[in-house]
């Protein structure tokens, strides 16, 4: 079976009446720019305010925080990260030297060359272009190694699946930005067994430690409705996508250069937000908007993004500044993971969750939507656990001691059968109350739903448990498809009750906000827990 994928990149510079873009206003800045010196030696170094932001865009402070860890000698050599993609150009000047040789894969000749595809050559580039060689910027990880595999660019159930385990005791982490396609609202199932492979990399990567699944949570938070002129509607959630609510994977978000949710800025969506939602992100990193884009690689000659005749891009075509979107987020993502690595080799890939959501920064943070869990965390469902901080993050991974073993509980099923009350606040709820499970403390949670209704999408579903509520689901809708899926046996991720013990009660509340002329129907059939942690 072949899958529509959704390369999950916003470019600025495109010809049409409406792109993907990011509101400079709203946000904070800090009081002073970060000290350290443009690195010698990467010219475009001075453009890349992700990685160091002195204001080139207006604000001030919003960055990685990468440059202390630099500093201090850490760019990420030794660990290998594989880029799924859509191709990647093994022999670009500026990242050739970091490619590790024969481990590549091209899925269309089954050669170990995968060039190819200008999506995939950006994303290295912002997660290991190479330092100080006197060409363009840098990468997060500067001195990690690269691999390419162009799954995406044949995308049969096969080819993506063997593409997250290949090479996998060499693979320290899989970047993948793409996923399902945005912007329909609809819940969109991955590959079946897709779960089963993610498990073995998990299980397999990086000589029994893990590969870290870093994903792309999409670029299709808000659409227009039936036609151009139509009011723009809330539409998909990063908990809508079974490849980025998968246990075992980071389902990554975007944020602008003041730190506020990633949103567009001209044409009917402006001020509306793309970067999706959900109780399923687990960090954000920068990604930008239609006036910020990310400063990287690209296909060498005109055969890019940048064909070296935009007077909006570099005249070297080997580059462009106008990559965004959750793409460059999760890349940047995969860059600070490669240096925490290198700073403890021994980390499990839950470890490296883990210490992400700790160490991260609280952006945005007059957002109404930001709340504190009972284990300390502080999360939000446009943030998952805050803004990733680079040097905060190694600097933990330093001290880190071994979680331990995982332990998994699956709660018996309940069936309360009941009707879902039309156009009620308060709906109808559920609990399951769980004893014995052996977790002190919960790294994810799997909630599998299911509810008939003659309108899915008035339908918003809301997990608490010891005072943290998590949104699954909110009345969302689902432009050109006529109608939104039914929630059969749907499975959503939560990461919001991170570091909570797992026993005790937990409510499901099943809410129809349908107000039009004409009652819906539906029943709140069945649902089931599954809790992961140690």
């Amino acid at each position: 079976m072949r899958w529509l994928i959704d390369l999950r990149l916003v470019t600025v510079l495109v010809i049409t009446s409406v792109v993907y873009g990011c509101g400079g206003s709203g946000g904070s800045t800090s009081s002073a720019p970060s000290p350290a010196p443009v690195p010698m030696g990467d010219p475009l170094f001075a453009d890349q305010w992700d990685l160091q932001n002195t204001g080139q865009l207006g604000f001030i402070g919003v960055d990685l925080n990468v440059v202390p860890v630099w500093s201090a000698g850490d760019k990420g050599e030794g660990v290998t990260v594989a880029v799924v993609d859509d191709g990647l150009e093994i022999a670009h000047p500026d990242l050739q030297a970091n490619v590790v040789p024969g481990l590549s894969y091209n899925y269309t000749n089954g050669s170990n060359d995968p060039t190819g595809g200008e999506h995939g050559t950006a994303v290295a580039g912002i997660i290991a272009a190479r330092d100080n060689n006197n060409l363009g910027g840098r990468g997060v990880a500067p001195r990690a190694g690269l691999v390419g595999y162009d799954a995406v660019a044949d995308p049969t159930d096969a080819n993506l699946e063997d593409a997250m385990v290949r090479n996998a005791p060499s693979i320290a982490v899989s970047n993948n930005s793409w996923g399902n396609p945005d912007g329909t609202g609809l819940l969109q199932n991955a590959p079946p067994g897709w779960q089963q492979v993610i498990d073995q990399g998990l299980g397999t990567g990086r000589g029994g430690l893990g590969t870290v699944y870093v994903w792309a949570a999409g670029n299709g938070a808000t659409e227009l409705g039936a036609g151009v002129s139509a009011t723009p509607t809330t539409v998909d959630n990063a908990n809508y996508d079974a490849f980025t609510n998968a246990h075992g994977v980071m389902a990554i978000c975007s944020v602008d250069s003041a730190g506020n949710q990633g949103k567009w800025t001209s044409g009917p969506l402006a001020g509306y937000p793309y970067s999706e939602p959900g109780a399923n992100l687990w960090v954000c990193a920068p990604g930008g908007g239609q006036d910020e884009g990310i400063t990287t690689t690209d296909r060498s000659g005109a055969a890019g993004y940048n064909d070296g005749n935009s007077a909006n891009d570099y005249a070297d075509p080997d580059y462009t500044r106008n990559f965004e979107g959750t793409s460059a987020a999760a890349a940047m993502v995969s860059g600070v993971v490669a240096l925490m690595l290198h700073a403890n080799p021994n980390l499990s890939w839950r470890d490296v969750q883990i210490i992400l959501a700790g160490s991260a920064r609280m952006t945005d943070p007059a957002d109404p939507d930001w709340h504190t869990n009972a284990a300390g965390y502080h999360y939000n469902p446009k943030y998952g656990f805050g803004l990733v901080d680079a040097d905060a993050a190694v600097a933990l991974a330093q001290r880190w001691t071994d979680v331990g073993p995982e332990v998994s509980y699956l709660s018996a099923a309940s069936a309360p059968n009941v009707g879902i009350p039309d156009n009620s606040p308060t709906g109808v709820s559920n609990t399951i109350t769980v004893s014995n499970s052996n977790i002190s403390s919960l790294e994810w949670v799997q909630v599998t739903f299911t509810a008939t209704s003659s309108a899915p999408r008035d339908l918003t579903v809301t997990l608490t448990h010891q005072g943290t509520v998590s949104q699954l689901a909110v009345a969302h809708n689902c432009p050109n498809t006529g109608s939104c899926s039914a929630y059969n046996g749907w499975v959503f991720g939560c990461a919001h009750d991170l570091g909570e013990a797992g026993d005790g009660p937990w409510t499901l509340q099943v809410v129809d906000s349908h107000t039009g002329t004409s009652a819906d129907t539906g029943t709140f059939q069945s649902w089931q827990l599954k809790l992961y942690g140690h």
